[in-house]
């Protein structure tokens, strides 16, 4: 090895909220300390790396010659998210195994007793990771160093691993993180229940366990969420009270309806831009035009009323009610599956509901 020789030192931070760069500039700090004498290391850069990556495909390579493992089970497994299934990591070992006539032959088989489920359990995970366009450039620090006892480069490099396991900044951000993993957790432990099923040979009542856990994660997913969703939409019904006097409600209420107005023209406007036909550009611009302008008379109105005003924050906040509800239930059907139906349901009831509840009670309001 040479003086000039250059030595590369990665760095990966533990498990922590650390930021990008954080841990390479303490490694980097702690080797410039000289302690009482001089500093070990002198003229330190800092350098931002950019790596275009693409996703890693987990499992053993192939060899040449020979197809791919399979990694997903066939069409006919599509309905292992049914309530009460067992997990698509359980359907797949099921695809995978050597004697596929039966479901229980996968946990009998010698190669399901044989195979490491950890690892298994691990590559099915990860083979359902999606990279988004933001993932495809990896970002990463380098800190170039010098020592001074020979001159000899040293580069330090950060490994960091964090992006998808932070919290996020800001309170908001970290309560809805967390939120979201305790609704997510009971996915995750009926897939190991059925990795352990698996590893130790299934039986009968391995299979009554798999089946309570998925009829659990199916109800913390569904059902629940959805409730707690529509709990979520009442908060509309009493925001304008807790934001504002008596007095100023109308002015508070004027304020939401022209800031409506300029989305509700905004929105229209993009349509036209977006749609491909000529009917749908004008039928788009034209129901912009329209709610727009009706936002815009409902903030004027509601300057110059007292009698109405009541009943107009009641009838926008049904209104939102029932709008927001459909779009959150339209979002979470993106990431879990057999939600849309119920979730519309229960979007439609809840709105119903606090309409035929707030009638009784508006008088007295």
């Amino acid at each position: 090895m040479n003086e000039a020789d250059r030595v590369a030192v990665l760095v990966v931070h533990g498990i922590a909220d650390q930021r990008p760069g954080q841990t390479v500039r303490e490694v980097a700090r702690l080797l410039c300390h000289g302690g009482d004498g001089e500093p070990r290391y002198v003229q330190g850069e800092m350098h931002a790396v950019l790596v275009p990556v693409e996703k890693l495909e987990p499992g053993p390579a192939a060899q040449a010659g020979q197809p791919s493992p399979p990694s997903a089970p066939p069409k006919k497994d599509a309905n292992r998210n049914r309530p009460g299934a067992p997990s698509g990591f359980f359907a797949t070992q099921q695809f995978a195994a050597p004697h596929p006539e039966k479901a229980t032959h996968a946990a009998t088989s010698p190669a399901a007793q044989t195979k490491d489920m950890g690892l298994a359990m691990n590559d099915y995970l990860l083979g359902r990771l999606e990279l988004s366009e933001g993932d495809a450039l990896y970002e990463s620090t380098r800190a170039s160093l010098r020592r001074r006892d020979d001159g000899r480069p040293v580069d330090i490099y950060e490994m960091y691993w964090a992006d998808l396991s932070r919290l996020g900044e800001g309170g908001l951000r970290a309560l809805t993180s967390l939120y979201q993993l305790f609704f997510h957790l009971n996915t995750l432990g009926a897939g190991i229940v059925d990795q352990v099923s698996l590893s130790a040979g299934g039986g009968t009542r391995w299979r009554l366990l798999q089946r309570f856990h998925a009829w659990l994660a199916w109800l913390m997913k569904v059902p629940m969420a959805l409730l707690q969703i529509c709990m979520l939409m009442l908060v509309l019904f009493g925001a304008v009270g807790l934001a504002a006097t008596p007095d100023a409600q109308g002015q508070l209420l004027a304020a939401l309806f022209g800031v409506s107005g300029i989305v509700l023209a905004a929105l229209g406007v993009m349509g036209w831009l977006k749609a491909r036909s000529a009917a749908g550009r004008g039928g788009l611009a034209l129901l912009g035009a329209v709610l727009s302008l009706a936002s815009f008379g409902l903030a004027v109105f509601s300057l110059n009323t007292v009698v109405w005003l009541h009943h107009i924050y009641f009838g926008a906040a049904a209104l939102a009610t029932a709008l927001v509800g459909w779009w959150l239930i339209e979002r979470y059907s993106g990431v879990a599956r057999g939600v849309r139906w119920p979730g519309r349901v229960l979007v439609i009831a809840t709105a119903t509901g606090v309409w035929v509840a707030g009638r009784t009670l508006l008088d007295q309001v």
